[in-house]
């Protein structure tokens, strides 16, 4: 067993749950963070707990595969941890590309492929006998090739559209009357990576989804946490911001079914809703840290701790700590930021009336404010003067010339980073001295290769 703190690339350093997963590893293992963002003051880059920052383009940019795979070799990880659904997709892509001493907690490409087409999901899950909606897809394709007749007597609305495929945002939307219902499906098909579109039956039953969060090495579910969404943006279902935990082992026991039929390493959220008699169905798989993060952490559902523990087999007690059954939070900048967005159909005062009638915690770490005050992303790149990871690597990869002489690498294309060390100096972050590790921010904005830990 390893007794020396390990060293963790954290990936979508613009998420707030990457600051959650990065006190964590911080607490729990002494843990050194990489962190990378899409701007210098990207979230994780301005948090107390990442030691090094290195800017990035965005997770979906092309250039992303060829950004990290510089930071790897750079910085020699002893393990990448990729948070958010765009940034574990490349990490599949370019995993042939990663040197075997930096460890990964990833699913098999067959496993992520199941879970990233939601179609597939509800397939599996259909064989296992759980409980799946009403698809009327097929329906909805022949009526689009037959011109788009009435819809009146031909779908059970109302109905609900998603996106068939994840990536990485909400693209779903109910549809309660025949006359919306066209507009509604373009809108999801532009949405979506592949235009595919799932048309179901919409369950609501008060709007609250169950997720199953579970944490999967040795062949079987090593940590459990499953929550109640109370109330989430956009309404109908997407990022939860309240959320109580709600231990439920008949629903545990399904998605654990359904994980395992996959043969499923690493992380996982299985959501489901509840009909009106009581039953559960099941939605889909997020293959990924859930947006909510920061409730299981809190109460001691360390599961970003306990993969990296186990999978670089620290001499630690694992799981890390002793979750707590019950326990609800608030997530106000989440739901602060979609009532301004969305303006005038959400009011101000609804949203300081969720605040003023709950008492649970907010996931707001308020020894770190300066990283969770910092506006999301796709704010900050529309400022003048704020540079990005996108310009910095387009720059780069001008001409054809991405600094390495290669061009612009893609998947299919890319080299493998060696383990033959980039510098003289060989020793991973872990191997180093304390007192040699940054305790400052150090951000890379000028040539992504001028950093070391």
């Amino acid at each position: 067993m390893r007794s020396s703190r390990p060293s963790v690339l954290l990936c979508d350093g613009d998420y707030d749950n990457t600051l959650a997963i990065a006190r964590e590893l911080t607490e729990d293992l002494g843990a050194t963070i990489v962190g990378a963002g899409t701007t210098a003051q990207s979230r994780l880059l301005r948090s107390k707990y990442c030691d090094v920052g290195r800017i990035v383009p965005p997770a979906a940019d092309p250039l992303f595969d060829s950004a990290l795979l510089s930071v790897i070799e750079t910085h020699r990880p002893d393990m990448v941890l990729p948070i958010g659904y765009d940034s574990m997709a490349t990490v599949q892509e370019i995993r042939s590309a990663i040197p075997d001493s930096v460890a990964l907690s990833v699913p098999s490409p067959d496993a992520f492929e199941a879970a990233a087409d939601k179609a597939t999901t509800l397939s599996r899950g259909r064989s296992l006998g759980l409980d799946t909606p009403a698809d009327h897809s097929a329906v909805v394709a022949d009526l689009d090739e037959d011109g788009r007749p009435e819809l009146h007597d031909t779908l059970p609305f109302p109905v609900f559209c998603k996106a068939r495929r994840e990536n990485g945002h909400a693209a779903t939307e109910p549809v309660e009357e025949p006359a919306a219902f066209w507009d509604t499906y373009d809108r999801i098909k532009r949405a979506s990576s592949d235009g595919d579109v799932l048309v179901q039956e919409y369950i609501d039953n008060d709007g609250i989804t169950y997720g199953c969060g579970m944490a999967w090495f040795d062949g079987a579910a090593r940590l459990t946490a499953t929550h109640e969404e109370l109330r989430s943006v956009p309404r109908h279902g997407g990022s939860g911001t309240q959320l109580r935990l709600s231990p439920n082992e008949r629903l545990e026991a399904q998605a654990t079914r359904l994980l395992d039929d996959l043969d499923w390493r690493g992380i996982a959220l299985v959501e489901f809703k509840q009909r009106s008699d009581g039953s559960f169905v099941l939605m889909e798989i997020n293959p990924k840290f859930w947006a909510s993060y920061a409730l299981a952490s809190r109460h001691g559902y360390r599961f970003a701790s306990t993969l990296v523990a186990r999978r670089l087999d620290l001499d630690v007690e694992v799981p890390i700590e002793t979750p707590t059954a019950r326990g609800e939070m608030l997530f106000p900048l989440r739901e602060l930021q979609f009532t301004i967005a969305n303006r005038p159909t959400e009011s101000v005062s609804g949203f300081a009336s969720t605040l003023v009638t709950s008492s649970a915690p907010w996931d707001v770490d308020r020894s770190d404010l300066g990283a969770w005050l910092t506006p999301p992303a796709t704010l900050l790149q529309q400022l003048p003067g704020v540079e990005t990871g996108s310009d910095i690597w387009q720059r780069r990869s001008g001409g054809g010339d991405d600094g390495d002489g290669d061009g612009e690498r893609t998947p299919s294309t890319l080299r493998p980073v060696t383990d033959e060390p980039a510098r003289a100096e060989t020793e991973t972050a872990s191997e180093r001295e304390p007192e040699s590790i940054s305790t400052n921010l150090s951000v890379e904005d000028e040539s992504p290769e001028n950093s070391g830990l």
